[in-house]
């Protein structure tokens, strides 16, 4: 645990905060912060087990060309599944290594998952509390920049809710949201899904 969140590489270790703040360097680079259920794969409500993946069409072969253009890509994920007892921390990081796995059958790999296991209407105790990582807040996204080395100011962040849009603003990077409807928020450019987002992201980001 890192602070108030959990973060796993893409084969689903912790990483202890100490390595993450260590990883630093003075060279900052753009990266892609994706929110995972209703981006990456179909929301379902609160998936807590691998049974209930699936991935949204073109998601994988999206995150594929942002490994090919060398731009980091990290998942941060409220995750209050948690906090709500529907599930573990340790479900949350199975569900991320099965992600891994499969993302890597079709040429693809998350540089990092970072999730947030708190809620203030959670029912277990020691995460039913207010937390700085849970998004809007900043906290998951400056773990990710800390760890990855990212310039948040030159990146993107992409979410189907209004919280990954407030998470954009809060650190000051670009946002993409998916979703039928559109977002009308200014600033802030609407896809139908991931796989149509990757194109503009890749015309526009600075690597």
């Amino acid at each position: 645990m890192c602070g108030d969140l959990m973060v796993t590489n893409e084969g689903g270790v912790s990483v202890a905060c100490g390595s993450i703040l260590g990883a630093q360097s003075s060279f900052l680079r753009p990266g892609v912060l994706l929110d995972r259920d209703g981006t990456i794969i179909v929301d379902h409500g609160h998936v807590g087990s691998v049974e209930r993946v699936e991935f949204i069409g073109g998601s994988p072969e999206a995150i594929a060309r942002f490994n090919r253009a060398g731009i980091p890509v990290a998942v941060v994920t409220n995750q209050a599944g948690v906090a709500r007892g529907l599930y573990g921390i340790d479900d949350v990081a199975r569900v991320h290594a099965y992600m891994a796995v499969r993302l890597a059958e079709r040429g693809a790999h998350v540089d990092l998952f970072v999730f947030c296991p708190y809620h203030p209407d959670g029912v277990v105790g020691s995460f039913a509390r207010t937390s700085e990582d849970r998004k809007p807040a900043p906290g998951m996204a400056r773990a990710a920049a800390a760890a990855l080395n990212l310039d948040l100011s030159a990146s993107w962040v992409v979410g189907d809710r209004m919280e990954d849009m407030g998470l954009a603003e809060a650190v000051g990077a670009s946002a993409i949201y998916l979703g039928p409807g559109g977002c009308e928020r200014p600033g802030v450019w609407s896809f139908p899904s991931l796989a149509a987002a990757a194109p503009f992201i890749l015309e526009r980001i600075a690597v």
